[in-house]
């Protein structure tokens, strides 16, 4: 065959078998749809924040002066948003990243659209539930420990969260300001809306609640659970923390979780609601990463000018 018919020959083969691949596997052309890293110049130095696909977008890893605030050795050590309903929590937890580590469906979530421009990332997702349906839970649910196994009978929740993502604020570079909006679509007597939480490495040890009034250290001991002060995770030396504010909280003295496991530890910022209808519910989180000398001086600057 002359060479000047072979090439588009080629081509269209080569067209044709692309073509048949996706209508085979049509989940092959959204593989990396979830897969964005953005750089961002902070300080003297630069921050990355990756998301991948295989956690439907949620926030993958933080990269800041040589060190991984958040990395993804397992399905939930993710920066990313939950929320249950009903007292049940763990038995009907719709969750950004997918399902826990120990479901057999990896990845439940569904990423609907991802973008990203400059310094900013918005996703939209039909969060998955963190458990099987049916799923045995022999540790009780929640609140309400008489249940031992998952509430939800699907995968997939039906829960729309649509997050933006904005890394660095004007006077602030050291700030992710993590907004979301999670889209319910029925009646709960109550929800728990998890707008913000980091799973950090456990050399992130060194635990405190943070008096932006005062600007006070307080040694957070052995407690866990929720309180009213800002959560800061640190390395014992201090040259690497992560913490978390809110203008919208505490709620009732309350909103800032703290809680260590055995491979990681994890702060949170907690909206409650009572009677929840069927609508968006949005929050406002501003991550904040650097020193813990860093760390503490912005979440002062953060109260002073966002405060309630």
């Amino acid at each position: 065959m002359n060479t000047i018919y072979l090439i588009p020959t080629l081509k269209r083969y080569f067209f044709v078998f692309i073509v048949g691949l996706l209508l085979l596997n049509p989940t092959y052309i959204f593989a990396q749809m979830g897969d964005l890293s953005i750089a961002v110049p902070v300080f003297e130095s630069k921050v990355i924040i990756q998301t991948r696909s295989e956690y439907s977008g949620a926030i993958s890893s933080i990269f800041f002066r040589g060190k991984e605030y958040i990395d993804s050795r397992d399905h939930g050590r993710l920066l990313q948003s939950a929320s249950s309903f009903d007292g049940y929590g763990e038995c009907f937890n719709p969750t950004e990243g997918g399902a826990s580590r120990d479901s057999k469906k990896q990845n439940v979530s569904s990423l609907k659209s991802i973008n990203s421009k400059g310094n900013q990332i918005w996703t939209v997702v039909n969060m998955g539930f963190w458990l099987n349906p049916k799923q045995s839970y022999p540790q009780g649910c929640g609140g309400k420990q008489f249940f031992k196994q998952a509430i939800n009978t699907t995968s997939s929740s039906g829960h729309i969260l649509e997050k933006h993502i904005t890394v660095g604020l004007l006077n602030f570079p050291n700030v992710i300001n993590h907004q979301v909006t999670f889209k319910v679509p029925s009646y709960f007597d109550d929800a728990t809306f998890e707008a913000s939480t980091a799973y950090v490495p456990k050399e992130f040890s060194h635990s405190l609640f943070f008096d932006s009034k005062l600007g006070k250290e307080i040694d957070s001991g052995n407690k866990q659970g929720e309180q009213a002060f800002p959560v800061i995770l640190a390395t014992p030396d201090g040259l690497h923390a992560i913490g978390v504010y809110s203008p919208q909280l505490p709620q009732n003295e309350v909103g800032y979780g703290l809680f260590s496991f055995p491979d990681v530890n994890k702060w949170n910022c907690v909206f409650r609601e009572k009677k929840i209808l069927p609508k968006p519910y949005s929050y406002q989180c501003m991550v904040v990463f650097g020193t813990l000398s860093e760390v503490e001086n912005t979440i002062i600057k953060l109260d002073l000018t966002f405060g309630h």
